[in-house]
């Protein structure tokens, strides 16, 4: 039984974190859960089925699997399917948003709400202000 962390391509959902500051960011994670990473596995670039981590999988064993975040999980059924399949066993630690759990209804709510958030309007951190900002949230509210 073994953690690995997994690094992917650059674009992860509504953030581009290169894979050192992937690395960064898990181990910083881990350290602060108590978990030893104990496999770095690089998935190829332009890629979110995870198949090198289930690949690999099948001859180590992992019980944790950390990744930055949820949005490094598959989009597509198959890939999901074939994700679920393979690591319906594995405890799934996601870094920004400080979840972790594991099984069917764990990688699907994950999932799910990465592509909620998908579905989110970007905003421009330099072309907007604090003000602005809570002027969204609080329309009514005047300051």
């Amino acid at each position: 039984m073994s953690t690995a962390s997994v690094t992917t391509d650059i674009n992860i959902g509504p953030f581009k974190i290169p894979s050192n500051g992937q690395n960064m960011i898990m181990n910083n994670y881990a350290q602060r859960n108590n978990l030893i990473i104990e496999f770095v596995i690089p998935e190829p670039m332009m890629s979110n089925a995870l198949a090198t981590v289930q690949w690999l999988h099948k001859e180590n064993k992992f019980n944790k699997v950390i990744l930055c975040s949820i949005h490094q999980l598959p989009k597509e059924k198959k890939r999901i399917n074939d994700l679920i399949k393979t690591m319906k066993n594995v405890e799934f630690h996601f870094a920004l948003e400080g979840i972790s759990g594991k099984g069917k209804n764990f990688i699907l709510s994950a999932i799910s709400e990465a592509k909620m958030f998908s579905k989110s309007k970007v905003l421009e951190s330099d072309k907007t202000n604090w003000l602005n900002l809570y002027k969204m949230i609080n329309p009514k509210n005047k300051l």
